[in-house]
């Protein structure tokens, strides 16, 4: 499971999800997407789940197969 913090840098750098990727999702919606395998397993996430709405259809367009929304950080940290 590849998690994707798509929220801003700075929110990134206060605290994310242990390993995350990060990749804002206004980086996502100029065309700059993670160098990622199109059938990975995909948790984006951002601070209340707005975002990753957002980015999950976004990386959806571009051929990402298993795309899931976690929502707000709180919701999925581990």
């Amino acid at each position: 499971m590849i998690y994707l913090d798509v929220r801003t840098k700075k929110e990134y750098d206060g605290g994310h999800v242990n390993g995350a990727i990060h990749c804002d999702v206004m980086d996502i919606m100029k065309g700059n997407i993670p160098d990622l395998p199109k059938d990975a397993d995909i948790t984006v996430y951002c601070q209340s789940g707005a975002r990753s709405t957002v980015a999950k259809m976004l990386l959806q367009q571009k051929g990402f197969k298993k795309v899931v929304n976690g929502g707000g950080i709180d919701s999925i940290r581990v």
